[in-house]
């Protein structure tokens, strides 16, 4: 600035001084004057050449991983976002969401090895994280990079919120949950769908005297869909999401016992006690079960859509639920961690690619991808949904009341207790009452 204000002082001097010469060697109007030589042109300032953008390296941790619809979608995504960035190695770490990876992400931010880039839940499993003060707030994030999160809506922004009520992860698309069906196998056994409860257990007691299981679940690995709806059925949304469990015990109770009379009526499989879960949704989907529960992530994994309907869980008949409620909510997002945000040679790696990751077009892909879901960003009308992604998009619209998943606020030590007794409660070997008192003293002592 110095060199520019010294340059016009002279170039004003000069101008000053010319004017004075000419004010004194003024020549008649009628003289020629002196031909002016053509001023020497500067030749233009060559600008110097970018440099190349510095190395970085980014390690990424994900739950798109296993049988997730969008391991691919989110693989391609990388892989584009390394194609537009080759100053930048992403190590990817993916796997399914179960709780050993839940509790691996945990421990490596305990031992000071959380990645840069976290895909993970806002919900209570990301309290350990959050209190540790090792994630950024999205608005601290906005304050260098104002774009970031720009296109994501409000309202999912709001639902992705983590238990301190900071923003830290931009969410892609949420998730509504219902109970896939295998209409073809109701049909072929002249059994009436689900849509009520009588018809419910009335379809178990019909599948159980066949050689297809009446519900695919693995009891002793992911239960936490049927821990969900049986509350839900029993309680409705009122009790499901009431956060006082002694208030609304009966109907914690009444719901985890419905585990011991469907398993006593022959609904799970003989090994749903130590079976995995991607063994069970093979079941399902090869066509040897009628029903299995889980969320709309799902799917896509589902080829003959066709023949597969997606239902709400209809209400055990006290009146609570109306068979038109849902577990529903946006849970999960991108983080980026303290490491990243405060290494230079990291930082703005890891912004771009939770931006790459989160565009309206990403979350449009993947939502379609899923075969349906709440999209994160306003993506317009979806082409491409199968039918089934169409069913569960109506089914998500016509619901009465949502309520997001009891495991997004329950303490994590009374819900890997709750986790740990379904079997047993399945089986009679624990009792549903002493099990919910047990679950309210961990609860109450976080």
């Amino acid at each position: 600035m110095k060199k520019f204000q010294k340059v016009l002082a002279l170039g004003l001097a000069a101008t000053m001084l010319g004017g004075v010469f000419v004010g004194c060697n003024s020549q008649p109007a009628t003289e020629k004057p002196a031909e002016e030589k053509p001023a020497t042109e500067k030749p233009a300032e060559e600008k110097p050449a970018e440099e190349p953008a510095a190395p970085a390296s980014i390690r990424v941790v994900s739950m798109f991983g296993g049988t997730d619809p969008n391991a691919v979608t989110f693989d391609n995504l990388v892989a584009k976002y390394q194609d537009a960035n080759p100053n930048v190695t992403v190590e990817v770490e993916s796997a399914t969401a179960d709780e050993t990876w839940k509790s691996n992400v945990l421990t490596d931010f305990a031992a000071g090895n959380e990645p840069d880039v976290l895909h993970f839940f806002t919900d209570v499993t990301s309290k350990t994280i959050v209190e540790q003060g090792k994630v950024v707030p999205i608005s601290e994030i906005q304050s260098v990079y104002p774009d970031y999160a720009s296109n994501i809506n409000p309202a999912a922004l709001k639902s992705a919120t983590c238990p301190d009520g900071v923003q830290y992860a931009i969410p892609t698309h949420g998730y509504y949950e219902g109970i896939f069906v295998n209409t073809d196998l109701f049909e072929a056994n002249g059994v009436d769908l689900p849509t009520d409860w009588a018809k419910l257990e009335n379809a178990i007691t019909a599948f159980a005297k066949t050689d297809i299981t009446p519900i695919a679940v693995a009891l002793g690995h992911i239960p936490h869909y049927w821990i969900e709806h049986l509350i839900l059925a029993e309680g409705g949304v009122q009790d499901h999401s009431n956060k006082d469990i002694t208030a609304v015990k009966e109907s914690w109770v009444n719901g985890l016992s419905y585990f011991k009379k469907f398993n006593d009526m022959g609904a799970f499989p003989v090994d749903t006690a130590t079976t995995q879960n991607d063994l069970v949704e093979a079941q399902f989907i090869n066509k040897q079960a009628a029903m299995f529960l889980d969320g709309s992530w799902a799917v896509g994994k589902f080829g003959d859509t066709e023949t597969v309907a997606l239902l709400p869980i209809p209400g055990t008949g006290n009146g609570k639920c109306d068979g038109k409620q849902l577990i529903s909510g946006f849970s999960s997002g991108f983080y980026i961690t303290k490491k990243a945000w405060d290494d230079p040679a990291k930082r703005e790696a890891a912004v771009k690619f939770v931006q790459s990751m989160t565009t309206t077009e990403a979350i449009g892909e993947m939502v379609t991808v899923a075969g349906g879901g709440a999209p994160a960003a306003n993506v317009g009308d979806l082409k491409g949904l199968s039918p089934l992604g169409a069913k569960g998009a109506a089914m998500a619209g016509e619901a009465t009341a949502v309520d997001g998943a009891i495991d997004g606020w329950l303490a994590k030590p009374a819900w890997e207790y709750l986790l740990s007794k379904v079997a047993g409660i399945a089986a009679g070997t624990e009792d549903p009452s002493a099990v919910v008192d047990q679950i309210i003293t961990l609860n109450n002592a976080q």
